[in-house]
């Protein structure tokens, strides 16, 4: 096969011209899983449209300092995700789910250049070449790159300062240099996500205790590097703080950050202590198989004595306990340790790949990726999914194909596999998660965009109106509807007192209500009030009504 060309996977490339050419193949690769269909889906309630319409109301209002969301300050993020996000707007010429989403993909796709970069420093080009393929395959990471979400960002540059702080930890002619980018990176990283940023310092200072270096790192550099990405910071943070008052100071200052950790703020997403230990295996799937092989080899051969894989490991446990022992947990908090597992399977696929020996870890990990999408098939087939889960059920086909084509792609995998063509079976497992990662681009969309998104909704509502007419929203606030009627503000309205008020205006009135929230009021109040549009997005069963 073509790849044979490089002799990559048998003895690594030693032309310059077949090393370029065989990165342009990988990176197109992730071209392909990062950007493909990227505007084929609407943008979903909450995360995407609430962000959407902050940089909106960013781009129209000019306030580039104080981010805003339906009016009132937004105390919830930093403004720099706003700000690249209108960036793209601004070059791509149009806001749409495509520029809105682009900032996202294109971090993703360049932390799967840097996986590839690191994976090539700390081991060899194979490594970081598969290491890269493992990242931009598995199942979280290219998904949640393909949201308008601050994560893909946040792990971009988290793994930048990662990178030049380790440049700077080997080399210390050019550790300033080094360290100083790491502090840039990492005052960016705060930026968009918060002091999550500074753990990138935690994971070297650790490393640097079991070296015993710490002098290689705890140094004056190191005081510069942080005291340049607090000059980052308070670029943003102080002007902020001076224009959004007290209550905006402590609430970006302690509730989004310290709150968060301890369970004291607003949406921290508070889990259980093994939310981590159930949800990060699904994640990394198809992946995850390997782990115990993984955790194995690294035992027999004491990995661990060695600089890279004790970096890596450090590095992995370091986020993974420290969003374990936080109160707010999400899937994508953990996504910063994604390179960095993948770097060690990839690098217990690079032992592999040359030995002719018969792993046997590896091959019972292979023959479990092969009966998992059969154990899938075999709960749709006997009607268990439409019993435990009746919504999924609408998607029975679709899992079945892909079941299919899952469990044919790692029969295949295996036999190359117990062949000795170890690089033939990486290459086919790569090549079935991309075409899943595509299938679910493009044929999820049609489906699921009826379901989750305000788009259709929206545009009834607005040919409903006329240019005098208002809108209100009752009891909550569905953004989606803000975004796509592409109204400036619509109130929320949150009392029975004002909707009184609001339903006995002279001029005609338009009303977004949950049909639970409708029939609550009905019992308190007698007004006879008949649905002109209803629909079901989500969870929620929407009603829109009026006074006219």
């Amino acid at each position: 096969m073509w790849l044979g060309r490089f002799k990559f996977w048998n003895v690594g490339i030693k032309n310059l011209d077949s090393k370029r050419v065989f990165y342009i193949i990988l990176i197109t690769i992730g071209g392909v899983i990062f950007f493909c269909n990227l505007g084929g889906r609407d943008l979903w309630d909450p995360d995407e449209t609430r962000y959407a319409v902050i940089a909106r109301e960013m781009r129209e209002g000019g306030n580039w300092i104080l981010p805003h969301l339906n009016g009132k300050i937004y105390s919830e993020k930093p403004s720099l995700f706003f700000w690249i996000v209108n960036l793209s707007v601004f070059f791509l010429g149009e806001d749409t789910e495509f520029s809105n989403r682009f900032p996202s993909a294109l971090a993703g796709l360049l932390t799967f250049i840097l996986t590839l970069i690191f994976g090539s420093k700390l081991f060899n080009d194979r490594v970081g070449s598969i290491a890269a393929l493992i990242l931009g395959t598995s199942v979280l990471f290219p998904q949640v790159s393909r949201w308008m979400v601050l994560d893909s960002l946040f792990v971009f540059l988290f793994l930048f300062s990662l990178l030049f702080f380790y440049q700077g930890y080997e080399d210390k002619n050019q550790r300033l240099k080094n360290f100083m980018m790491a502090g840039f990176c990492t005052g960016l990283g705060v930026l968009i996500k918060g002091p999550v940023a500074f753990l990138s310092i935690l994971i070297f200072l650790i490393v640097t205790f079991f070296h015993k270096e710490k002098e290689k790192f705890w140094n004056r550099d190191l005081l510069y590097s942080f005291i340049f990405s607090l000059i980052i910071i308070l670029t943003w943070l102080f002007p902020a703080c001076w224009l959004g008052g007290g209550d905006f100071t402590r609430r970006i200052l302690f509730e989004q950050s310290v709150g968060r950790l301890v369970g004291t703020g607003k949406h921290i997403h508070p889990e259980s202590f093994f939310f981590y230990f159930i949800r990060f295996p699904l994640g990394f799937l198809p992946w995850t198989v390997f782990l115990p092989s993984l955790f194995i080899w690294i035992w027999k051969e004491r990995k661990w004595h060695e600089k890279g894989f004790l970096f890596l490991i450090v590095w992995f446990c370091t986020i993974f306990l420290f969003f374990t022992l936080s109160k707010g947990k999400k899937d994508t908090y953990i996504l910063p340790l994604y390179p960095a597992v993948a770097i060690m399977v990839g690098s217990l696929w690079n032992s592999a790949i040359p030995s002719s020996n018969k792993e046997r870890g590896m091959t019972i990990s292979l023959i479990i990726l092969t009966f998992i999408p059969l154990i899938l098939f075999g709960i749709i087939g006997s009607g268990v999914l439409k019993k435990l889960y009746p919504e999924a059920w609408a998607y029975h086909r679709l899992l079945i194909f892909i079941s299919v084509y899952l469990s044919l792609g790692g029969i295949g995998c295996l036999f190359f596999f117990l062949k000795g063509k170890k690089w033939v079976s990486f290459f086919i497992l790569t090549l079935i998660w991309t075409f899943l990662h595509l299938h679910i681009s493009y044929s999820l969309p049609p489906k699921l965009n009826p379901r989750r998104s305000m788009r259709e909704f929206s545009k009834k509502v607005v040919q409903k109106m006329d240019p005098q007419d208002e809108l209100k929203t009752c009891f909550f606030q569905p953004l989606g509807l803000l975004y796509y009627t592409k109204k400036n503000f619509i109130e929320e309205i949150e009392t029975k007192e004002r909707f009184l008020e609001v339903f006995q205006f002279p001029r005609r009135v338009f009303f977004v209500i949950q049909r639970r929230d409708l029939d609550r009021l009905l019992e308190k109040i007698d007004l006879k009030v008949h649905p002109i549009e209803e629909v079901k997005i989500g969870h929620w069963d929407l009603l829109l009504i009026s006074n006219r």
